[in-house]
């Protein structure tokens, strides 16, 4: 800045050369600089043009995954419909994809009703209630209520009461918390409290409470047992009846989920001659829709794509894709899928052409309805099933044995032999044969344990005090409900099934689960635990399945078995029933799911768009770092330039100022000649 403040006052004063010298060092600059300046220009404007088309690119992209994603649900082309006779009787909650066609008359004979019980009365909330646990087990009470049969499939609950809950309020709230649904509430007024429980819906859910007594006594006072019962019953539990076409069903609920599949209907009242009718049939009516609208998105995908890879430049980014690889390989791909027979469908229905999608000269598709057998109205009327085939995702086993439950996005499509090597089993404790004859009586007896479940430890259990067992298989039962009512083991999601082997005698303990990690432990026993033929001891543990798929070993965990890893069938996962030996199994990824797949390669956040756009953007940082350089060179050189002026202009003046001292000499020079 110096310099060029020093060059221009040459200037203004008028010495020197008398050339405006800043200006032409300015141009000399300007012209040193240009070329590089347009180039990088013309660069930076190439990367805008080209992160606005992916952007368009990305849009276009988006509203065609839009309209593939329902195309590779199987629930698009699943989807029913019901219809209803008015009723005050009974409504239809629910409609699944998989509910079964047909029609179905329905009499509501009997609704569900819940057991209630009330305890009797306390002063006031705050009032101790008593150190333990209460055992909640479900069953059924005889209509006298002297015995009570436990419901085997429903699991119970433990709850503890310690100086942190010891109140009728806090035995209130453990119930409710212990979510097994029981309504714990209290009901009453000021000096009069009574606790109601309300157990859920179900003859077989009614409830039986088991108190043990700690620290602090009083729990006993909520006992209702065969022993002992301190509640009162207000209704009984009862459950709901209805005729499906003629057959009587019961069940525990009002909400009714099982006896027209996939149809969840509800029971509000019942009538001894009204019958009500639901009519469930196909509704191909939303898959037709979603195809139409994926023909119409691919349309507009193809025009957008196609007219931002042109080489025509235009407004609204045309032609701003025409030097990137990415939009025309991602449409070159699309369009050969679109145009191809989907791997892994063994039927004539295996492409867009064969129910009369067909491609146009000019790339889109086109829907057609001309009558043939092609034609895409008699395909979805006649061939629905295939069509269905063809867009969604399909595996198939030859033994409904070996199920594929699952598959991933690097399992390729086609046929897969299993062969099973290796059976799963479960871990199975059998005990000693029962030592006392049935019936058995509790009284008075230490048959309390610890048992351990998959590696997850219960607290202690006991079996009621002064029940009478009439049999092995009530003994089982007893142990059984017990057990998978531990809080931990149900946390641990840990259950055992208990049965009593008559020709043994003996009670057998098995796991739930499948596998290695499936066993069962008593790990604690009561001092007359060997009445019932149990000690302190583990059981065999259960195995996992095992096999290969095409030849290559599979992993086995539990009962699933999976393909090897870098197989083709990778990512399929199977489940194995006992008594499976071999099968033929398929996939299809379908024409939705392999569309899905490509696009969102293209468009999640890490896609290929994403990728390129990044790589645009890190190209933006490097030219303006070439400006910044180009910006430092211009200085250099304009400084170079000036200082060659400058010493340009001391040159001048110094020749100047020669000139001016020999103009002085010529000037005296007849004045210093001597006189003749």
């Amino acid at each position: 800045m110096v310099e060029r403040v020093g060059s221009n006052i040459i200037n203004q004063l008028g010495s020197g050369s008398g050339i405006d010298t800043q200006n032409i060092v300015d141009q000399l600059v300007e012209l040193e600089r240009l070329p590089e300046d347009r180039r990088l220009d013309r660069r930076e404007e190439r990367i805008e043009a080209q992160i606005s088309g992916l952007g368009l690119l990305r849009s276009a992209v988006d509203e065609l995954e839009g309209a593939m994603t329902p195309l590779a649900n199987a629930d698009t082309f699943d989807a029913k419909q019901a219809s209803i006779s008015d009723t005050s009787l009974m409504a239809v909650n629910k409609l699944n994809p998989d509910a079964v066609p047909g029609n179905y008359r329905i009499k509501v004979e009997q609704v569900a009703q819940s057991q209630s019980l009330a305890s009797g009365t306390y002063a006031s909330l705050d009032s101790e209630v008593g150190e333990g646990s209460l055992t909640i087990r479900f069953g059924d009470w005889a209509s006298d209520l002297s015995t009570f049969t436990a419901d085997a499939d429903a699991t119970g609950a433990t709850i503890e009461i310690d100086q942190s809950n010891n109140s009728l309020s806090g035995l209130r709230d453990a119930i409710n918390d212990a979510d097994i649904g029981v309504q714990a509430s209290i009901v009453g007024q000021e000096g009069s409290y009574q606790l109601l429980l309300t157990g859920p819906t179900g003859a077989t859910r009614e409830l039986e409470i088991t108190a043990t007594e700690g620290a602090s006594p009083g729990l006993a006072n909520f006992n209702f047992n065969e022993s002992a019962q301190n509640f009162a019953q207000q209704q009984e539990g009862l459950d709901a009846i209805v005729r499906v076409n003629g057959l009587q069903v019961t069940r525990n609920s009002n909400v009714i989920t099982d006896v027209i599949e996939g149809v969840e209907f509800e029971l509000f009242n019942s009538s001894a001659t009204e019958e009500v009718s639901i009519n469930v049939t196909e509704d191909p009516s939303l898959a037709e829709e979603a195809i139409r609208d994926f023909v119409e998105a691919y349309n507009t995908f193809y025009t957008e794509t196609n007219r931002l890879i042109s080489r025509d430049e235009g407004e609204d980014g045309k032609g701003s894709l025409s030097n990137d690889p990415l939009a025309g390989n991602m449409l070159r791909t699309i369009r050969s899928m679109i145009g191809s027979a989907m791997p892994g469908i063994d039927s004539d229905f295996n492409s867009l052409a064969s129910i009369g999608i067909r491609t146009k000269i000019d790339g889109t598709l086109e829907i057609a309805d001309d009558g043939e057998a092609t034609d895409f109205d008699e395909a979805i009327s006649n061939n629905f099933e295939q069509v269905r085939n063809l867009f969604v995702p399909n595996t198939e086993s030859s033994d409904s044995k070996v199920n594929v439950t699952a598959f991933g996005s690097r399992t390729q499509p086609g046929s897969y032999a299993v062969e099973i090597t290796q059976e799963a089993t479960k871990g199975l404790l059998t005990a000693d044969p029962v030592a006392l004859a049935f019936p058995l009586d509790t009284t008075g007896k230490d048959y309390s344990f610890a048992v351990k479940v998959d590696g997850k430890q219960s607290a202690t259990i006991a079996l009621p005090d002064g029940k009478t067992y009439a049999s092995g298989a009530e003994l089982a039962e007893d142990f059984q409900t017990l057990i998978n009512a531990d809080s931990t083991l149900k946390e641990g999601f840990a259950k055992v099934n208990v049965s009593y082997n008559t020709t043994t005698g003996a009670l057998e303990f098995q796991s739930n689960s499948y596998g290695a990690v499936s066993n069962v432990e008593f790990t604690a026993v009561g001092a007359d635990m060997a009445d019932l033929g149990v000690a302190v001891g583990a059981g065999t543990a259960g195995q996992d399945v095992a096999g290969t798929v095409d030849g290559e070993e599979a992993f086995g965990f539990g009962n699933v078995l999976r393909p090897a890893i870098g197989s083709p069938a990778e990512g399929l996962s199977m489940t194995i029933s006992p008594g499976a030996t071999s099968a033929t199994v398929g996939f299809s990824r379908g024409l939705g799911g392999m569309l899905t797949g490509i696009v969102d390669s293209y468009v999640r956040n890490s896609g290929l768009i994403s990728q390129r756009e990044s790589n645009l953007q890190e190209d933006k940082s490097d030219i303006a770092d070439a400006r910044e350089a180009l910006d430092r060179r211009s200085e250099a050189f304009r400084a170079r330039q000036e200082a060659q002026f400058r010493a340009m202009e001391q040159i001048v003046r110094s020749l100047n100022s020669t000139g001016d001292f020999l103009e002085g000499i010529n000037d005296r020079l007849p004045f210093t000649a001597p006189p003749r």
